[in-house]
């Protein structure tokens, strides 16, 4: 008898099926790129003798008062540094007048579990997108399995919004390569401030396809450049779980196509440095269903399932796109002269008001320009 041999036959076929299921509607790459008009006026940069320090780090700083507004109209001696515990004079001060441009990479997860959770995330897009300056630059980049720049940097923001609306959603999550890939698109950026916005929902159980990367690689390359990140978890926190799946590689268990692990979720966003937001989304029931295969094709259900798409509570929406804008904003700008390089220590300082210890200061390291020679 040929039983086992058969089973495994079986079981392969199923999963193979799942596996050349198309992606829904592809993303294709626009004809040209989006309009890109960046500032002209550089900001303010310290004397020579500072910037060609290379000891001296620079720090935008914002101070969030009780009612999460941002403080304004500060002064320098308003202002205490420390390094290990020790006071660190300040070498540099400046109040802004107006927030710099900043340069934006929102990354979105497009694997087979955030079908019903892609409206959601458009809609939040959407919310942060018009809170941003007119010079703002922002790319669009859809990880999973054939990741896509979907627009490059461009000061359209309209065209962002669009363009997000055609991203579909399949396959398994290689969610840190994603993240990667990413990340390093962001270094192309024309300004020195930057963001990486990163929407999905789970990370324990679906990433279940990085080859190049590792949660340690990202956390350390993240720990390492002036980056701000913001991870928002999209989706329904007491969704249950489905039942075990097959995959092509391994077994493996299926998650809920409405969950969102919060919890890794909001441990990886402080890994990063950055601050966790969780978007809790309820199904549509009155909304057209959505269709697709399991992530892994499971072995009781290797037809297309169709789901109801999930919304969000628009207030919470703004609110998410309310609290980064205002911590995008840079109100205030200090730099120092520490020992040893910038990487190591940047984690090691302290900035916060000198009279008012309880006030929320969020400090994040600025990328300076190479500095050139003096003659």
């Amino acid at each position: 008898m040929r039983t086992v041999p058969l089973i495994g036959d079986i079981l392969l076929a199923i999963a193979l099926t799942g596996c050349a299921t198309p992606p829904m509607a592809p993303v294709q790459m626009p004809a040209r790129p989006g309009q890109l008009k960046l500032c002209a006026g550089a900001p303010a940069t310290p004397s020579g003798n500072l910037a060609s320090n290379p000891d001296y780090v620079e720090f935008a700083v914002d101070v969030i008062d009780s009612t999460g507004a941002p403080t304004t109209g500060l002064a320098q001696s308003d202002f205490v540094a420390t390094g290990n515990g020790r006071p660190i004079p300040i070498a540099y001060f400046r109040a802004e007048q107006g927030r710099p441009p900043v340069s934006i990479g929102i990354l979105v997860d497009k694997s087979g579990s955030m079908v019903t959770k892609l409206p959601v995330v458009s809609s939040s897009v959407d919310a942060l997108l018009s809170k941003l300056e007119p010079c703002d630059e922002v790319f669009l980049f859809a990880f999973g399995m054939d990741p896509i720049l979907v627009e490059d940097f461009t000061t359209d923001h309209t065209l962002i919004s669009q363009r997000m609306r055609l991203v579909g959603a399949s396959g398994q999550t290689p969610f840190y390569d994603g993240v990667r890939q990413g990340v390093a698109r962001l270094d192309a950026g024309h300004y020195p401030d930057r963001v990486i916005v990163i929407f999905t929902d789970d990370l324990s159980s679906l990433d279940n396809a990085s080859r190049h990367a590792t949660r340690d690689d990202v956390v350390s390359s993240a720990l390492n450049s002036q980056n701000r990140f913001f991870v928002v978890g999209v989706g329904k926190p007491d969704a249950t779980a489905h039942p075990i799946s097959i995959g092509i590689y391994s077994l493996t268990f299926g998650s809920a196509h409405n969950g969102v692990d919060a919890e890794d979720l909001g441990k990886f966003a402080t890994d990063l440095g950055g601050e966790f937001f969780l978007i809790t989304a309820e199904p549509d029931e009155n909304a057209p269903k959505v269709s697709t295969r399991e992530r892994n094709v499971s072995v009781y259900s290797p037809s297309p399932r169709r789901y109801a798409p999930l919304v969000a509570d628009p207030g919470q929406v703004q609110q998410f796109a309310a609290s980064v804008a205002s911590q995008i904003d840079r109100h205030y700008t200090i730099g120092l002269i520490t020992s040893g390089p910038p990487a190591s220590t940047a984690g090691q300082i302290s900035i916060k008001l000198a009279n008012h210890p309880s006030a929320r200061t969020t400090v994040h390291p600025i990328k300076l320009p190479p500095s050139t020679p003096s003659h």
